[in-house]
């Protein structure tokens, strides 16, 4: 067993990219770390695509629970590596609709993927690097979060607690308060925000924040094999960013953590994977060219 007390991820849901990132680690560390999730909102279940994502490549999860973060919040004080995961800043604004890629031929895309990721030996521990897919916006559809609001702190990095605005509380309504002189132009806002930063950060001496797109809830006119695809790229990114901590946790407490057969049957397993896809895709091809 290593000296680090244990790894605790906190994400919002609790049922994919958090559980995804707690395989990856128990994997590649090979259990030596005690290794906890947590949601603030979680899920009954883990979501059954992240579970066939990781058993894909040879990992299983599916024994894993979706749990809250109240028992984490109990014993706050026995973990030293806090990592959080949420969405990436440029997509908070922006409408969850993604244009359908454009049709081409299976041997051009192919070389479009390999020159986008490089060589494949380094494609599978590499993140994931930006499909053909566009963020678009649909008029049409209900609008996503206006993009001229700001987030001020990630979900799981703080606790946000409203106060309601009365003139019977002296700590927002007194004499020399700026709310009073301003009530006669601007009916102010009535509910005041307040984000504390969370006890569970603030007690951990390793802290990480790494930015993955959700993949819990469906988008809107998105099939199953797509978000299928989110899930995997969201797979592709959690790997190199465990290994990347492991190998961080390995400089601070001086001890050999990461598995290094764990890594290349990881590896091997998506090699295996991308060539079963490319053969699948070669022979619909075939198929569809003598019919």
């Amino acid at each position: 067993m290593s000296s680090c007390r244990g790894i605790l991820i906190a994400g919002v849901t609790n049922q994919a990219r958090t559980q995804m990132a707690e395989g990856f680690l128990r994997s590649f560390m090979n259990n030596a770390v005690f290794i906890s999730s947590g949601g603030w909102r979680h899920g009954g279940c883990v979501h059954p695509f992240a579970v066939k994502a990781m058993a894909d490549v040879g990992i299983r999860i599916d024994r894993q629970s979706s749990t809250s973060l109240e028992g984490a919040r109990r014993q706050r004080s026995t973990y030293d590596v806090y990592v959080s995961i949420d969405d990436p800043y440029p997509d908070r604004g922006s409408d969850r609709y993604h244009q359908q890629q454009r049709q081409q031929p299976w041997g051009e895309r192919e070389e479009e993927q390999d020159a986008e990721r490089g060589n494949s030996g380094e494609g599978a521990l590499s993140a994931a690097a930006s499909s053909s897919r566009e963020l678009f916006s649909d008029p049409l559809l209900a609008s996503a979060t206006p993009k001229h609001w700001t987030v001020a702190q990630d979900s799981t990095d703080g606790r946000q607690a409203w106060t309601l605005w009365s003139p019977r509380d002296p700590r927002i309504f007194h004499a020399t308060s700026t709310r009073k002189l301003q009530d006669h132009l601007y009916e102010g806002e009535p509910l005041f925000a307040r984000v504390r930063p969370t006890e569970l950060r603030r007690g951990c001496r390793v802290q990480r924040r790494w930015q993955v797109p959700s993949v819990t809830e469906r988008y809107a006119v998105e099939t199953a094999e797509e978000q299928l695809a989110r899930v995997v790229d969201a797979r592709t990114q959690l790997a190199p960013l465990c290994m990347e901590l492991i190998r961080g946790l390995e400089e601070d407490y001086g001890e050999t953590l990461l598995d290094a057969a764990a890594v290349a049957a990881y590896t091997a397993a998506v090699a295996a994977k991308a060539a079963e896809t490319k053969e699948g895709h070669r022979s619909i091809t075939g198929e569809k060219k003598l019919a």
